[in-house]
């Protein structure tokens, strides 16, 4: 049984489908709603099959620090796809489908309890109400309200960001660039950002910190002048979890997505992640089914964290330097960032996915960076 049917759910459903009875548990009746994505993702983040849902293409971004200073990163290649969440969810979920696995569409899991060879889900549904439904494994890839997370005993997020966004009409953003703004008055704890999706523009941001209200600060941004003529169309709100820790894996227990906390602590974004984590689950789901090998269900934890968790527990230590910043310094840093070697050194092999990977390189270009956090940034080299 997977439950969740985003990015996450409906890649393990396909590839597990395959060759297993898979069931795809979605609380909601249609998949990808509501919206609650920026749908900012990395061109490797979306199989070709889904690039129907590409609305837009980005190269660059603008980032406004809190005292004004604007540092802008172009690229001359694509860096990020602008997705229709909604069409992208319903077409990996389709896939899923169409491999085998069967659905069962506003079906909400309330209780999970493992016996010595099965796991028996209670689920209810719109449908037919309470049902038990007997599994030998179970994926979590339902987000941060994780009920097999919880059941597996696993600890929560050591982060939760709250995050709001609306979609305006009038606003004339350069449809190559996303626009990023930081600082205390804005969005403290994290970014707020301005997103071109071909006559509409999504405007939202994070918080952290339980007195940090995102409805409060979203209005602050609204009144900026390139923004207070526009007309807001839709508006949307959720959390993601940061903040990955050692396993994703309990008794009978496989987490993916949001629910193994696997969004990147410096940006948010989570569909890479998710896709990637899901494919590497669903090869050791496989072979754990087949129980012919020897496979363990701890083996999907060295393989995450093989592939991207070395870079989320990097870029975890890099966001708390970023957390214990002044808007004062906030501004000095980003006037180091904008050094013409350091940006150079950004814009031909700065990564999204993978940002942490050039702090050596860029502290050797700029090393009065170290200043902020010397014990933290020494960590990273």
């Amino acid at each position: 049984m997977i439950v969740g049917a985003g990015p996450a759910g409906s890649t393990a459903a396909r590839e597990i489908a395959l060759d297993h009875d898979v069931a795809l548990v979605e609380e909601h009746r249609v998949p990808g709603e509501p919206v609650q994505c920026a749908g900012l993702v990395t061109p490797r983040g979306v199989p070709a099959f889904a690039r129907g849902s590409v609305v837009g293409v980005v190269r660059g971004a603008r980032i406004h620090s809190p005292l004004g200073h604007a540092l802008e990163i172009e690229s001359r290649k694509p860096r990020a796809l602008v997705l229709d969440r909604r069409v992208f969810d319903a077409l990996l979920f389709e896939k899923a489908v169409d491999a085998g696995a069967l659905p069962l569409m506003g079906t909400r899991l309330r209780e999970v309890h493992f016996d010595e060879d099965c796991v028996t889900a209670e689920t209810r549904s719109i449908s037919s109400g309470h049902e038990k439904i007997e599994t030998r494994l179970i994926i979590g890839a339902e987000g941060h309200r994780s009920v097999c997370r919880a059941a597996a005993g696993l600890r929560p997020a050591r982060h939760m960001l709250r995050g709001i966004q609306v979609e305006l009409r009038g606003v004339d953003l350069d449809s190559d660039f996303v626009e990023l703004y930081i600082g205390s008055k804005v969005a403290p704890g994290f970014f707020a950002w301005a997103i071109p999706a071909e006559d509409l523009a999504r405007v939202g941001l994070c918080t952290w910190g339980s007195g940090h209200l995102p409805a409060r600060f979203l209005r602050n941004l609204l009144s900026r002048p390139e923004f207070s003529r526009a007309v807001e169309v839709s508006r949307s709100s959720g959390r993601i979890p940061i903040g990955a820790g050692k396993t994703a894996v309990g008794e009978r227990t496989m987490l993916v997505g949001d629910a193994a906390c696997h969004a990147k602590p410096l940006s948010g974004g989570g569909v890479y992640t998710s896709i990637k984590g899901a494919g590497l689950c669903a090869s050791v789901a496989s072979r754990c089914l087949e129980d012919d090998d020897g496979t363990r269900l701890t083996d999907y934890d060295q393989l995450w964290r093989g592939s991207f968790g070395s870079e989320l527990a990097r870029a975890f230590r890099i966001r708390k330097v970023f957390m214990t910043l002044t808007d004062k310094k906030m501004d000095q840093a980003l006037r180091m960032f904008d050094d013409p070697e350091v940006r150079r050194l950004i814009e031909e092999r700065g990564d999204i996915d993978y940002p942490s990977a050039l702090s050596k390189n860029v502290l050797k270009l700029a090393p009065k960076l170290a200043q902020f956090s010397p014990q933290l940034i020494k960590s990273l080299l």
